[in-house]
């Protein structure tokens, strides 16, 4: 039992907490506030019986404190401390619930006999509670409510937090027995469901567990976990035939996941973790947890956390990548996609995936994108910047049939692509063609590389290494080619031949001209019209 005491004045509280003998009367802690805003914290803070209060305080008065008690806690016993022989006030706190008053000064022992008496009545109380079906109820949603504070590590794994909690909560949880969590994970559905029609299969799910999961000498709880989530505990003592029980929870494990298929079309996976004592558990359910979030197969199936330890490797694979470029060049889309399928779906294959594993292939796979789209001088976002692509790409790596579903989906667009572009110039010769168009006009690296959708630099660097010089360089030498033509073909002006290859200043049209020919326009007409 605990008391709170409520006064503003700290005297009163003083004589009260030492007048009264609380062992006696099988009060076990005493806590106190000096006004109605502390009192609440107190509440909020530590599980209170009985309330004795004082009436009349400046920042509150016990009446209001009592209505916001029945509010919030409308469980509280309370008993007035008051100078108040009034009875309006009186009447007001009886029609409140208050269950007693004391007048001030106060006497001691009359106040020890109204303090055991409301324990007497606080205890009675429970025991009705207990008996009804109302707190077997409740119980139930205790229970449940302990082991997900416990598993998100609000109550320490520690015998004293933990006894202390059932003390409060009332609940009869054995320290010394075994204990065994299986989580039983939803993949995914069979067919196309609404986010408010997940929440009502998963509550299906978890009837059906609480049906199947009957074993005789077992105690369970089914508890929702998360959204996609169920944890079942089991409760036994060192009687219970282990290998037995193993394999009675195989028996439930599969005949759940068949179930669940069958009548609400979700795809299950059951966790089944070690036998250990309570304050193992959250070690337990983590290793569970880590084993679900690894598990990238899609596929109703049941998994012992004991042979996962023992089987658990890291993941080598080399994929030939090269090869994959190669058969990508020669237009051999299917061969690579049958290769990466075989070698993915293999029974072998799929015991070593996980999502180490996915990622790994990810990257790898996106370096063959990347040889794909360099090799044809685009950008990845090019060929897979679209909203379908990326939401692809995000669901590749949560399991295996969505990185196979991306990968079709990338060969498709590749394969698409090299059938619409299969007569298109390559940017080299693009860059000639726009060159020689665009010959009278004031020529910018930027504008060439638009013309192309390539980065400036990039474009530069290919252009050189195809055609052994620098863009710069190949459009003075196709100006001076132009200009030589009309010099020796036409009576053009040397200024309008000047404007007509992109040179509006005849000074550097000169210069230029006289720098690459080594002699003056002037003068390489008169030489090559005679």
């Amino acid at each position: 039992m605990n008391v709170l005491i409520v006064d503003d004045e700290l005297s009163a509280i003083e004589a009260v907490r030492n007048g009264i003998q609380w062992g006696m009367i099988g009060i076990e802690n005493v806590f106190t506030a000096m006004n109605v805003q502390e009192a609440t914290r107190q509440f909020d803070n530590v599980p209170i019986d009985i309330l004795l209060s004082d009436i009349e305080m400046p920042m509150g008065t016990g009446l209001e404190l009592l209505r916001w008690l029945n509010t919030h806690h409308p469980h509280v016993k309370c008993i007035f401390m008051t100078c108040h022989a009034d009875f309006r006030f009186l009447q007001e706190a009886m029609q409140l619930g208050s269950v007693n008053y004391i007048l001030k000064p106060l006497n001691f022992d009359k106040m020890e006999l109204v303090l055991k008496e409301t324990k007497d009545n606080i205890l009675a109380d429970r025991i009705l509670n207990e008996n009804s079906n109302s707190w077997i109820q409740n119980k139930k949603s205790v229970v449940k409510q302990f082991w997900k504070d416990f598993f998100l590590g609000e109550i320490s794994p520690n015998k004293d937090s933990l006894t202390n909690y059932f003390r409060q909560k009332r609940l009869e949880i054995n320290l010394e027995n075994a204990y065994l969590p299986i989580l039983i994970v939803t993949k995914k559905f069979t067919e196309s469901v609404t986010k408010e029609d997940q929440k009502l299969l998963h509550y299906a799910l978890r009837n059906i567990t609480e049906e199947i999961f009957v074993i005789p000498g077992v105690a369970e709880e089914v508890i929702p976990f998360s959204e996609t989530t169920l944890l079942v505990m089991l409760e036994m003592d060192a009687s219970q035939d282990e290998h037995r029980l193993y394999n009675q929870i195989n028996d439930c494990c599969r005949q759940l996941s068949d179930t669940a298929a069958k009548y609400i079309k979700e795809i299950i996976c059951c966790y089944i973790g070690d036998k250990d004592t309570i304050y193992e558990m959250p070690s337990v359910i983590e290793a569970l947890q880590e084993r679900d979030f690894n598990n990238v197969i899609h596929e109703s199936e049941v998994f012992y956390l004991k042979q996962e330890r023992r089987t658990h490797s890291s993941v080598q694979s080399e994929f030939p990548i090269a090869q994959w470029r190669e058969w990508l060049r020669q237009g051999r889309y299917n061969q690579v996609e049958d290769d990466i399928t075989t070698r993915l779906t293999s029974k072998e294959q799929r015991l070593k995936i996980n999502r180490e594993f996915l990622n790994k292939f990810i990257r790898d796979f996106y370096y063959l994108i990347f040889g794909f789209t360099h090799d044809r001088s685009i950008f990845i976002n090019e060929l897979l910047g679209d909203e379908e692509s990326n939401q692809l790409f995000e669901n590749a790596s949560e399991s295996l049939e969505g990185m196979l579903k991306w990968v079709n989906h990338a060969i498709i667009l590749m394969r698409n692509f090299d059938k619409e572009n299969a007569n298109r110039d390559l940017p080299v010769e693009q860059t000639k063609k726009y060159i020689d168009i665009h010959l009278s006009e004031e020529l910018s690296m930027e504008l060439i590389a638009q013309n192309v959708h390539l980065n400036a630099d990039y474009l530069t660097r290919i252009f050189k290494k195809e055609v052994g010089i620098s863009i710069s360089k190949y459009i003075i030498n196709k100006k001076m080619e132009v200009a030589k033509e009309l010099l020796i073909h036409t009576d053009r002006s040397i200024g309008e031949i000047a404007s007509l290859v992109g040179y509006y200043n005849y000074s550097s049209f000169n210069r230029i001209f006289t720098k690459e020919t080594g002699m003056s326009p002037q003068e390489f007409k008169i030489r090559n019209r005679n």
